[in-house]
C-alpha cells in the first residue's frame, strides 16, 4: 500500500510530507519511508499500542486516533508525540486542489501518478467552485479533479489518455474580478 503522510514533530519542521509504502509479511511488515527501508516484526500489546522489533531493537508505539472524522492521529514513539495525517488517494486529491490557490488563480496539480480518463471542460470555459474539470484515474479509482474557485479556465495541460506524474500541472483556473455596481 502506498500513502503520503504529513508529519508534525514538535520543535521540528512543520508539515513535512513523506512517502510511505508498506506491505504485510508473515512476520510483520516491510515499510519504506521516503526511501528508507524497514523490516519490522509487529506485536499488538493492546488496542492502539504496538511493539515494533527491528534487528536487536524494540520500540513501543502508541496510536491515538483523532476524535473527529479527520485523518490526523497522535503517534507516540519512545515518549515523543507526533501528529501524523495519512493521506490516501482521495484525501490527497482533495488536499492538492484545496491548497493550490495562489492569488487569484488556482493551479490543479496531480497529487500522484495517474491517467487522465476524461477532460470535462476546455480552456476559456467559465467554471464555478466545486465543478469538475478532468477525471483522473489513480490507484484504480476515478476521481474528479474540481476547481476550488469560481472563474475561467486559463489553460488545461492534459489530454484524455495521457499519463501524468505526481505534481504535474493539470489545469489553471483564474478568478474573474466582479464589478460592483
Amino acid at each position: 500500500m502506498r500513502y503520503k503522510a504529513i508529519v508534525n514533530i514538535p520543535g521540528g519542521e512543520t508539515g513535512e510530507t513523506v512517502d510511505v509504502k508498506f506491505k504485510r509479511t508473515t512476520a510483520g511488515i516491510e515499510a519504506s519511508v521516503d526511501g528508507r527501508k524497514y523490516s519490522l516484526e509487529v506485536s499488538v500489546v493492546k488496542p492502539g499500542i504496538f511493539l515494533l522489533h527491528s534487528a536487536s531493537r524494540s520500540i513501543e508505539v502508541s496510536v491515538l486516533p483523532a476524535e473527529n472524522a479527520s485523518s490526523v492521529s497522535t503517534v507516540s514513539i519512545e515518549r515523543q508525540r507526533i501528529s501524523v495525517e495519512i493521506l490516501d488517494g482521495r484525501r490527497l486529491l482533495q488536499r492538492t486542489v484545496r491548497q493550490s490557490d495562489r492569488g487569484g488563480a488556482s493551479e490543479i496539480r496531480s497529487p500522484m501518478p495517474g491517467k487522465i480518463v476524461r477532460v470535462l471542460l476546455t480552456a476559456g470555459a467559465d467554471v464555478i467552485s466545486g465543478q469538475g474539470i478532468v477525471v483522473m484515474e489513480a490507484m484504480k479509482m476515478q476521481n474528479e479533479m474540481k476547481s476550488s474557485i469560481s472563474g475561467r479556465i486559463r489553460r488545461i495541460d492534459v489530454v484524455e489518455g495521457e499519463t501524468v506524474g505526481s505534481g504535474d500541472l493539470i489545469a489553471v483556473v483564474e478568478s474573474i474580478p466582479t464589478s460592483e455596481s
